[in-house]
């Protein structure tokens, strides 16, 4: 089972390519990400369509899996700056229907999943007063955020220092990940940031996880400047980023 779902979500994280995001009703600059189904862009004047084909007119098969009907879930593993496609079919070539960005977190799975040709496996979502369909790669539900600093880092001197936030997220999002011999290599996607304030903050995406039901987690770092040349971590908050379910705790079912 372990494998098994290990391995769907290595597919759903490689296997969707982009399609064609050209919209009659928009004027649309757009970069495409060769890995994912997401896309940099600025847009005027789009419409929002919702999915209207019936389920046999569908791409793919349908699925009994992940996520289950009324799981709130949010964007993860897609660029700060970058773009997630809400399509109006299960496919990277399908119309667009809205946009989500890094940070969103109120979709709300209907239950209907199919799987494609190509291994992906792309979910129907509530998006707002949207609703389409998704790549499962780029979703997760959300469970407990705490205080991770001390379980990465039980003593002050262990926390990194880097050149800067960009490679202190790294450092941190690979001692968080762990890793033993022979498993997959975490994907790690910097989803905000980096800024600097009174501290310097960015907050990195970290997916992948060996487990059958925690995908990874949402990192986001505080750290403080020492001499204007570096950064040393002071804080991280991780929310766990659950594939199947949320128990009241917080925890990953």
């Amino acid at each position: 089972m372990r494998r098994t779902l290990l391995a769907l979500a290595v597919v759903g994280l490689l296997a969707a390519g982009c399609g064609d995001d050209d919209d009659d009703t928009a004027t649309t600059d757009t970069t495409t990400s060769e890995a994912a189904d997401t896309t940099t862009t600025s847009t005027t004047g789009a419409t929002s369509s919702t999915a209207a084909a019936g389920d046999g007119e569908l791409p793919g098969e349908r699925i009994e899996l992940f996520p289950y009907e009324d799981a709130a879930l949010a964007v993860v593993g897609v660029e700060a700056g970058d773009v997630l496609h809400v399509r109006s079919e299960p496919g990277p070539s399908a119309d667009t229907v809205t946009e989500l960005g890094p940070l969103d977190d109120d979709l709300t799975a209907t239950g209907h999943n199919r799987q494609l040709d190509d291994g992906a496996i792309w979910a129907e979502v509530d998006a707002g007063e949207d609703r389409g369909w998704v790549n499962t790669a780029y979703v997760a539900q959300p469970g407990a955020t705490d205080d991770a600093t001390a379980r990465l880092y039980p003593e002050t001197t262990d926390r990194p220092v880097a050149d800067t936030l960009e490679q202190l997220a790294e450092q941190v999002a690979a001692d968080a990940a762990g890793g033993g011999e022979g498993e997959p290599e975490p994907r790690v996607v910097i989803v905000d940031g980096p800024s600097v304030g009174d501290l310097g903050e960015v907050t990195v995406d970290v997916l992948g996880y060996p487990d059958d039901s925690v995908y990874g987690e949402r990192l986001h770092l505080f750290a403080e400047e020492e001499g204007g040349e570096s950064f040393r971590l002071r804080t991280i908050e991780a929310t766990v980023l659950c594939r199947r379910g949320v128990d009241a705790e917080g925890r990953c079912t």
